[in-house]
């Protein structure tokens, strides 16, 4: 037999175990605590709690009521009210709809089947009223009497009118008057006006009489029906009848299964914006315009159907609308939605409270079946709580034996797990007791330990303070280091340069050319290892300043043209016209990327052609993600090798680097440059020679304003043929010249030149200017500039539009038109617009001569300075190099074509500004190393200017104070007074 025991230790909750009943101290002594934790009362199994500890379960069984038993009760009685919404709502919803459906058809049906009877019913009183006055208008009297008022016998017409009035209800009087508009016959005097328009009698159609809109008199609502009258086929008069219009109107305001808020409208087109009632509204009598549009206007556009709508008060109503027969007339049958579907809406009432009835049943079924549920389970919970909180004596009460269901079952099983627990809950107080005292043990071992780690985290702290001084010191040495190896190398290569300048000999020239080549290589890897250090360093800082996307890219490869030169290499730069000019960023390293990339290119590729290309990736408001790719046709990279690329000191092989050189920095440092400017850098190649490679890379810039000078306006319909061997540079210099309205063909050999220049000058559309490369084929390109030379008619100066139509204007309705571009590929015909009808007849082209024509021709030439030299020789006075550079082409354009007076401002600007720019300086240089003093001496003077040399900062303000110079070359680590120099320099210079 077991007994409960309460444990109340210091600092600790009630506690209970199970132990034997002869361990229980009789007469609810107070005994000690097996564990030694302290002092503890002993209770049998039919002993009672404290107050305190009895208020404080009533407390919790109360809070345990309240969180357990809503939550059950309310998801049971959702489910089981969400089970009767499903099973009797669906039902409910199917048969709502299949009713409301048929009453809705019934509705509409209705509606239409009504508006069917009226439309016939109205369209058979206006014909037999058409053919009543049809009667009328044909009988023999009155037709010879108009067909010959002068001579025929009026009283005799009359008559015959009144006796055919007479015999028809509905018709009151009438009147007939003559072709010209004059009343000759009336059946009642002062009813019909003297004289009707001319005009309406004419607008009369025989078969259909003209109805007037009715108007309420004093006799009712009378109109007026108006027919020609024809002797043959020609209309001799116009018989007009009074009618009583009872009739109609009961036909229109007749509510026969239009129910109390339903009305007839009868409408005419009057105007393209507005619908003329027949009959003013039944529910408001003031209403007899409607706007052009709805039911109406379907109606009276020949439609038919049903449409729901606002009215012209504005209530919502159900129309059924179709023609009024052979009139161009509508007609509209409409109720009130409220009243049509008032019995859809009482079906709808009853189905809405049968579905509330049957919920409200299934409600409170749910809720009897929840708490029938719910009931064991609170018991239960109630009981769990209890012996969560110590209470070991805690059972659950079982029912009665003829109810055994699972939730007996389950209070069996709950009650032998609490005894089970408090069987194991005296075992696990005494190996709470050992494993405390094993944690003071760990405890003791883990602050040790804690200790330490700390030891080892200063020990690492002041390692890492160490690397970091190292590194540090590391960079100084490689700054320090770099200028001071910078010195010796600018030395080397610009006394080399100003060796190069002196007369020497041939073997002399080519020993200092492989100088100048090794100290200039020497200074590229000196700037790609500082380079390198800064990006590994986190350090490397990017500009964001103004700069010109084409000039940058131009002036990159004018670096490198040299080089492809020598290598036989065609290098080309193709922008898209999309892409902005004018970006915010650092144009230095993007010179640096390209340099890189180019450089590669060139140095890989045996024959061929390096194109750089640039497009816009993404564009915003405020900046933009231009994507560079430069291609090669040279050695290819391996798929295999193509991780290597971008990696540090890394080449594709060892042989490569043994055969081209470099370090293996370029593409890394490249890359690094790419994610700074907010892209990335990717290469794609398929390894084969011949094919080459792709290097891409993409940056983002924000956009600046442009302000570009260039105005390409005044090169509209300039005439353009360009001659270029290598398909890529013909191809971007053509859409080059097309983006600045040039009419711009291409062309790869001479012969096909000669073709075109012939078929130009056959056509009426020739060229104003050629752009020819110096080398076709490998062959210099003179057999095409004789022919030229020999045929100066092919080629025409240039006039631009405004020039011509002020000269030789052509007349407004003449049917001479400017001709489209002439392009070689569409074969323009000889039909086309020639030139000297283009500007009129008056027109006197001028043509070149064999003295002038060389003009018109511009030399494309390569950076060889020998090549420009022939252009002279040749008598060429207009030449550029290749790469393209813009505004070099658009200044040679622009004089090729005659276009100097017209920018004589803007060039004397120019030339005022270069004036500024080339006149001698007086400088002062303040530098202290000896071989850096006398390179400045030298290259200053050699450009012409004057030179004042200061060795320390004392000596350089004393020398600015005393004098005035121009510019002031200082060392950035120029020893003493580096601030004050730089404060004393910038007031001195003027």
């Amino acid at each position: 037999m077991a007994a409960a025991c309460w444990c109340r230790c210091r600092g600790s909750d009630y506690r209970t175990w199970n132990m034997s009943i002869d361990e229980v101290p009789s007469n609810n002594t107070a005994g000690s605590c097996s564990s030694g934790v302290g002092p503890f009362t002993v209770q049998g199994p039919d002993g009672n709690l404290g107050a305190e500890e009895a208020g404080r379960a009533s407390s919790l069984t109360l809070n345990y009521r309240k969180k357990l038993r809503a939550p059950i009760c309310v998801k049971l009685t959702v489910f089981i009210c969400l089970a009767v919404m499903v099973a009797s709502g669906v039902p409910e919803l199917v048969l709502w709809k299949k009713v409301h459906q048929q009453l809705v058809g019934q509705i509409e049906h209705r509606l239409m089947v009504l508006s069917t009877l009226r439309q016939e019913q109205l369209q058979d009183y206006l014909l037999s009223e058409a053919d009543k006055t049809q009667l009328i208008a044909i009988r023999i009297v009155i037709s010879n009497y108009l067909n010959n008022v002068s001579t025929g016998n009026k009283t005799l017409a009359k008559l015959d009118l009144q006796m055919a009035i007479s015999v028809i209800s509905d018709f009151m009087n009438a009147a007939v008057y003559d072709s010209k508009g004059h009343l000759v016959l009336e059946t009642e005097e002062n009813v019909f006006q003297p004289r009707i328009e001319e005009a309406s009698i004419n607008t009369v159609v025989q078969e259909i009489p003209n109805l007037q809109y009715p108007v309420e008199t004093s006799n009712g609502w009378m109109y007026t029906l108006s027919r020609g009258i024809h002797k043959g086929q020609k209309l001799i008069g116009q018989l007009m009848v009074s009618v009583n219009a009872t009739k109609l109107v009961s036909l229109v305001y007749d509510r026969t299964g239009l129910q109390e808020t339903g009305e007839l409208l009868v409408g005419i087109p009057d105007g393209p914006d507005k619908i003329r009632l027949l009959l003013p509204a039944m529910q408001k009598p003031n209403v007899i315009v409607l706007p052009y549009k709805g039911a109406m206007a379907k109606a009276i556009n020949g439609e038919s159907g049903i449409l729901k709508e606002r009215n012209y008060r504005g209530a919502r109503v159900i129309a059924a609308y179709r023609p009024a027969g052979f009139l161009h007339w509508g007609l509209l049958a409409q109720m009130e939605i409220k009243e049509a579907y008032a019995s859809v809406w009482s079906v709808r009432l009853v189905i809405l409270v049968t579905f509330s009835a049957l919920l409200f049943v299934g409600a409170l079924a749910s809720l009897g079946l929840a708490k029938a549920f719910t009931s064991p389970i609170i018991e239960l919970g109630k009981a769990a709580f209890a012996l969560g909180q110590g209470d070991m004596r805690t059972r659950v009460k079982k029912g009665s034996s003829c109810f055994h269901d699972e939730f007996s079952n389950l209070k069996d099983a709950f009650n032998g797990m609490a005894h089970r627990i408090a069987s194991h809950q005296y075992i696990l107080e005494h190996e709470v007791s050992e494993r405390t005292s094993d944690l003071a043990h760990a405890h003791d071992g883990l602050a040790r330990e804690v200790e330490e780690r700390k030891r080892i985290e200063l020990e690492l702290e002041k390692a890492k303070d160490i690397a970091m001084a190292a590194d540090r010191s590391k960079s100084e040495f490689l700054a320090n280091m770099s200028h001071e190896i910078r010195t010796p190398l600018n030395a080397i290569i610009n006394f080399t340069e100003l060796c190069l300048d002196t007369q020497i000999t041939q073997e002399q020239q080519e020993h200092l050319e492989y100088v100048q080549f090794a100290a200039q290589h020497l200074l590229r890897l000196i700037t790609d290892i500082l380079d390198f250090n800064k990006i590994a360093a986190g350090k490397l800082e990017m500009e964001e300043i103004q700069f010109s996307l084409y000039e940058q890219l131009e002036q990159s490869l004018s670096v490198l043209a040299a080089r492809a030169w020598k290598s036989g290499l065609e290098l080309c730069c193709d922008i898209h016209a999309d892409v902005p000019d004018q970006l915010l960023g650092d144009p230095g390293r993007l010179l640096q990327i390209f340099v890189n990339l180019v450089g590669n290119g060139i140095k890989f590729t045996k024959k061929g052609e390096v194109i750089v290309s640039v497009t816009v990736n993404s564009k915003s408001a405020d900046d933009v993600e231009l994507l560079f790719a430069v291609k090669d046709s040279g050695l290819g990279i391996p798929q295999t090798k193509q991780s290597l690329l971008f990696q540090a000191f890394s080449q594709v092989d060892s042989s490569t680097q043994r055969l081209y050189g470099g370090t293996g920095l370029g593409l890394a440092i490249s890359s690094k440059l790419a994610a700074a400017m907010g892209g990335r850098m990717w290469v794609e190649s398929e390894g084969v020679e011949g094919l080459g490679s792709t290097f891409s890379f993409t940056g983002r810039f924000k956009l600046f304003p442009s302000n570009s000078s260039m105005n390409f306006l005044m090169f509209k319909g300039v005439r353009a043929l360009v001659v270029d061997d290598n398909s890529t540079g013909l191809r971007i210099l053509t859409d080059l010249l097309k983006s600045w309205n040039i009419i711009a063909d291409g062309v790869m050999t001479t012969e096909a030149a000669k073709s075109a220049l012939e078929l130009g000058e056959s056509s009426g559309h020739k060229y104003n200017v050629v752009l020819l490369d110096m080398w076709l084929g490998g062959v210099e390109a003179l057999d095409l500039v004789e022919y030229i030379r020999a045929r100066p008619d092919l080629l025409q100066k240039y006039a631009s539009d405004a020039e011509v139509n002020t000269l030789y204007p052509v007349e407004p309705d003449s049917d001479l038109a400017l001709p489209s571009a002439h392009c070689l590929s569409q074969q323009c015909s000889s039909k086309s617009t020639p030139d000297r009808l283009r500007y009129g007849p008056n027109l006197k082209v001028e043509i070149y001569t064999k003295d002038n024509v060389s003009s018109a021709i511009i030399m494309l030439t390569s950076v060889n300075h020998m090549e420009s030299s022939r252009c002279k020789e040749l008598g060429l006075p207009f030449h550029t190099s290749k790469p393209i550079r813009r505004s070099l082409l658009n200044r040679v354009l622009r004089s090729a074509l005659g276009f100097e007076d017209k920018m004589s401002h803007d060039e004397g600007k120019t030339s005022k500004e270069s004036k500024k720019l080339n006149k001698r300086l007086h400088v002062l240089i303040a530098e202290d190393n000896p071989v850096n003093q006398r390179v400045a001496i030298k290259l200053l003077h050699k450009w012409g200017h004057t030179t004042v040399l200061a060795v320390d900062g004392a000596e350089a303000v004393e020398r600015s104070a005393k004098e005035e110079f121009d510019i002031i070359l200082m060392d950035r680590f120029f020893r003493l007074l580096s601030k004050e120099l730089t404060t004393v320099g910038n007031e001195s210079l003027t």
